[in-house]
């Protein structure tokens, strides 16, 4: 037939009309030489298995090359099933070509015209790149556009355009006064192509790095090259709470601190509660609120904590030198027997100076002079000898003085000398105690306000499109989520990084990336449902993931952009969602020490306690969002300053460094007789802690980014330890066990010519830094250097030479360490002086 169509019903006409049969299809068997013919139905009473000259009754027509192909014989097969269709195995005298052929039945009765014959090709294993398949669908005929002057890009020209094109179209209207309807919508059209034009120009404009002018498309097209546009980072903060009394459990959720700006607040309680600020306008202050805490989680302010005192066991005129990493507290014995002081691993203290230690005025004390510190251990401990008188009247007890131990870690090690207690000027000379105190009741806070949730939505929905599953049975019509582009009501909206946990050292919990910096929002879809999170974009979100991406347009409006259903999930439609965010940010909250004055508890009254909080240090680390122009002209060199591979020594060397445990690293590229392999040596910041994850981290990192063919091999630097001695001579007045105590401390101390962390790979030891460094210690007069080599081997004019040569890999050690003298040994003789 020369007609095609998509649906044949006259196939189950045939089937169910008794007495009618027909040909359905034919398939080549195995052998190329037999078909296989099945009918619809039962075979004909011509074709059964008993007919007489059965074969008479088929016949094969077609064939370009190989034609006239004969019937050999055909077997009917007659299926037990009724329901099921017979068939006939039909074997042939040849195969035949690639052309189509048709088996056609002869002399049979109630044979359906249409089915009495049915093509078949021998070969049906030659692939096509095309559809055989004829294209039945009626489509519409192209539409006579005109072909429009693309040069007209505005009202004018395009007003004009169109009474060209209706001159020709429709010749008897000459209408152009203003008010006649068709010179209406003539301009009307021409305004919309106008702005359409103007979008257009927009879009092109949008579209480059160079030229884009809005903050959302350089974003966009600055993650195309790893470059994010950071929107900046909100400011971080160490509050010190001081109170009269012991505080009840307070949620950090219903705290927050405020900076006064202006005089708004001048006559108000440092103690508020939110109702006392609904008259105040908010730019009079400023917020801040505990830094990623539980809002369920809850702390106690404590008297004791307000000032801690130091213990020095009985020693007077003392001080913590710059790298200490411990002190002793003084404790005092509560009138129940336990311990006023409640401190314990995790916690953060302020050292502070608080009276000068020359006058004793508080007014003379040294603001620089105050770190935060993480405690890291805590030790209850008692001093015997100087017992504390508990309770009064007739019965006083002495029970030892209670003290507690403390450290720090290294991070947070003394920058300075803090000076504990002094002797204060004449003519008064009084002994000043307390110069110094740990200030307790810490809290970390950051600029920022939470605000009340924000209902976005509902999430408008379109009907999808329907199509015909059948005759008559039209598909299911699903709803769809339309495009949602909501906008926060309020802003700038808090950028911040994760907050610090417990284990991370107060001199780093202030520093954040505005690069890692993450909005402080998140969606729910009801009071207990899912949670939707921020994400920097949506390239590795699964199409179940309720991720979004927060977009600061140009006047400071966050934009929120959902997934497509494919990268991120799409919103359900009709569903309304309820915004949690955060509202500050910027540089506006670097303020000042003592800056934070007022506390704001919104969990009721707190009455007889007496709150004065303030922040010993500055807020540090609030950045502005950095400028479209800085990423247009970082962002097309960003990735050259990222290294991701590794093809020189150092290469190796770089990469391996960026591991936070190391202060540095050093490669080799070694031929091996058949490759290269490179050899590279860590150098930790801690040596003597031997980490056996370290070099697994390290040799992991390397091997991703590693060249091909290179073997990889990372093993500790190779320490070279050094046998010095000197003879010194002391200037007259100069006690001689001083001068070799400074020197000692100078050459091996911390932050010494010789400290485990101030020497590198590669870096030959000078004589004359040797000399110059103890020729500036006090009371040293001359020097003469008597022996200088490596520990363990003969000089090898090392003296002479002036430097004792190291190799790449190596790191000069002079630990002077009596319990491991394989680290290096210094001997020092002093003569003259006292």
């Amino acid at each position: 037939m020369d007609t095609t169509c998509l649906t044949d019903l006259r196939r189950q006409a045939v089937r169910r009309t008794e007495g009618w049969n027909g040909l359905d299809y034919v398939e080549v068997g195995d052998d190329p030489t037999t078909l296989v013919a099945y009918f619809l139905g039962k075979l004909p009473p011509e074709l059964a298995a008993d007919a007489p000259d059965l074969p008479r009754h088929l016949a094969i027509d077609g064939g370009e090359v190989i034609t006239g192909l004969r019937i050999l014989d055909a077997d009917p097969h007659v299926d037990p099933d009724p329901e099921r269709d017979d068939y006939l195995v039909i074997h042939l005298d040849r195969e035949g070509d690639r052309s189509r052929y048709s088996l056609r039945l002869v002399d049979i009765e109630q044979i359906d015209p249409n089915y009495a014959s049915a093509d078949f090709h021998f070969r049906i294993d030659c692939p096509g790149e095309i559809d055989c398949r004829p294209v039945c669908e009626a489509s519409a005929a192209p539409a006579d556009e005109p072909r429009p002057n693309y040069l007209a890009k505005d009202y004018g020209s395009l007003r004009q355009l169109i009474l060209d094109r209706l001159s020709l179209l429709v010749p008897g209207w000459k209408e152009r006064h203003v008010p006649d309807l068709g010179i209406t919508l003539v301009e009307l059209l021409a305004y919309v192509g106008d702005y359409l034009s103007y979008y257009q120009d927009a879009v092109g404009t949008e579209a480059y790095l160079g030229t884009a002018r809005q903050r959302i498309s350089v974003r966009r097209h600055a993650r195309l090259v790893d470059y994010r546009l950071h929107e900046g980072c909100n400011a971080r903060a160490w509050v010190q709470v001081e109170v009269s009394a012991d505080t009840p459990p307070l949620a950090y959720g219903e705290l927050a601190f405020l900076t006064p700006w202006r005089n708004d607040l001048a006559d108000l309680p440092r103690l508020l509660s939110p109702e006392q600020l609904d008259n105040v306008a908010p730019s009079a202050f400023e917020w801040f609120e505990p830094c990623g805490a539980d809002p369920a989680a809850t702390a106690v302010f404590r008297e004791a904590h307000n000032r801690i005192p130091f213990y020095t066991w009985g020693q007077r005129s003392c001080c913590l030198p710059a790298g200490a990493t411990g002190a002793t507290l003084r404790d005092a014995w509560r009138s129940d027997g336990t311990r006023a002081l409640q401190l314990q691993a995790g916690d953060v203290l302020v050292l502070a100076e608080v009276m000068g230690p020359r006058t004793g005025l508080p007014g003379d004390a040294n603001p620089t002079r105050r770190w935060a510190v993480r405690l890291t251990e805590v030790t209850a401990d008692e001093d015997p000898l100087y017992p504390q008188v508990i309770g009064g009247g007739e019965f006083p007890v002495e029970r030892p003085t209670p003290v507690l131990r403390i450290r720090w870690s290294r991070e947070d090690a003394l920058p300075f000398p803090l000076p504990l207690s002094a002797v204060g000027q004449a003519p008064e000379c009084r002994y000043l105690e307390s110069v110094s105190v740990a200030l307790g009741n810490i809290v970390l806070v950051d600029h920022g306000r939470r605000q009340q949730p924000e209902a976005l939505g509902p999430v408008p929905a379109q009907p999808g499109e329907a199509c015909c599953e059948c005759e008559g049975e039209p598909s299911e019509v699903a709803l769809k989520p339309a495009a949602f582009r909501p906008t926060l009501g309020r802003g700038p909206l808090v950028h911040a990084q994760g907050a610090p946990g417990v284990d991370r050292a107060a001199a780093a919990s202030l520093a954040q990336d505005p690069r890692g910096a993450a909005p402080a929002l998140w969606l729910a879809e009801d009071e207990s449902g899912p949670v939707w999170t921020t994400q920097p974009d949506l390239l590795a979100s699964g199409s179940d993931d309720r991720h979004l991406v927060a977009e600061i347009d140009n006047e400071g409006v966050a934009q929120l952009r959902f997934g497509d259903g494919e990268l991120g999930r799409r919103p359900t439609p009709g569903s309304t969602l309820l915004a949690h965010y955060r509202v500050g940010g910027g540089s506006a909250g670097n303020v000042g020490a003592g800056a934070i004055s007022f506390i704001v508890w919104s969990g009721g009254r707190l009455d007889g306690i007496t709150f004065t909080p303030w922040n010993p240090l500055p807020a540090q680390g609030g950045i502005d969002p950095e400028p479209i122009e800085q990423a247009r002209e970082f962002a097309p060199l960003a990735f050259r300053r990222l290294l991701r591979r590794a093809i020189t020594a150092d290469d190796y060397a770089t990469i391996a460094a960026q591991h936070p445990d190391l202060q540095g690293a050093q490669a080799a590229l070694v031929w091996t007789g058949s490759w290269y392999e490179a050899d590279v040596a860590l150098d930790p910041w801690r040596r003597e802690a031997d980490d056996p994850n370290l070099l697994a981290e390290v040799e992991a990192a390397l091997y991703r980014v590693r060249r091909m063919g290179h073997d990889l091999r990372v093993q500790k630097a190779a320490y070279v330890p050094i046998a010095l001695s000197l003879h010194v001579c002391a200037l007259p007045g100069h006690e001689r066990g001083h001068v070799k105590t400074a020197l000692l401390q100078r050459l091996t101390g911390p932050g010494g010519l010789f400290d485990a962390d101030s020497l590198g790979f590669g870096q030959s030891v000078h004589l004359s830094r040797i000399v110059a460094a103890a020729m500036a210690v006090p009371g040293v007069m001359c020097v003469e250097v008597l022996s200088f080599h490596r520990q363990g081997q003969a000089p090898n004019q090392e003296i002479e030479n002036g430097v004792l040569p190291l190799a790449a890999h190596e790191i000069a050690e002079l630990a002077n360490d009596p319990n491991h003298p394989e680290r290096g040994v210094l001997a020092i003789s002093v003569e003259g002086g006292l």
